[in-house]
């Protein structure tokens, strides 16, 4: 708890953030050639520095669910976000060593390209954590925020008014 708030909610906005566009930016570093000597390790520190925030947003996930409800297809698409984030997390080591001990070309190259594809894979998955857990909060809900046009054009919530009251001359 935060302030009175499950930790989930406030953490899980700092992992669905930093660790696609850190992620992103270690592909983007590994892709273009000019970038690379210059920023590929703060890039990796960078991605280094996000994995902590995701595995604080699953573990707050599993302790909301113990105690909430049970988003299934979120908790189980959250669960695979450690696996996921620790494995682009040695991908981009192993990149950045083959470039600063100058391994082979062939396996530099393959290390590169399986960067990038971590990279997207990753960013995409974080999507799709992300949106089945605000299908598992909004669900249903999101006609809350639908604004209807009164009979004088003018935008109202739904439930604004009593049925059947007279409001006059506005």
């Amino acid at each position: 708890m935060v302030l009175g708030l499950p930790a989930h909610p406030l953490l899980v906005h700092f992992a669905v953030v930093l660790f696609p566009v850190a992620a992103l930016g270690v592909a983007a570093i590994v892709a273009i050639p000019k970038l690379r000597s210059r920023f590929l390790g703060a890039g990796v520190i960078a991605l280094a520095l996000t994995v902590p925030f995701v595995f604080a947003a699953v573990q707050s996930g599993e302790a909301l669910e113990d105690v909430y409800y049970e988003s299934e297809p979120h908790s189980e698409y959250g669960e695979m976000m450690m696996p996921i984030a620790l494995g682009t997390l040695a991908i981009a080591v192993a990149v950045w060593l083959a470039i600063k001990y100058s391994w082979p070309k062939h396996i530099a190259s393959s290390l590169g390209f399986l960067m990038v594809s971590a990279a997207i894979g990753a960013s995409a998955m974080t999507f799709v954590v992300g949106h089945s857990g605000a299908e598992a909060t909004w669900g249903g809900k999101s006609e809350l925020f639908i604004y209807e046009d009164d009979e004088y054009g003018d935008e109202t919530y739904e439930d604004d008014y009593e049925e059947g009251e007279d409001y006059g001359d506005r």
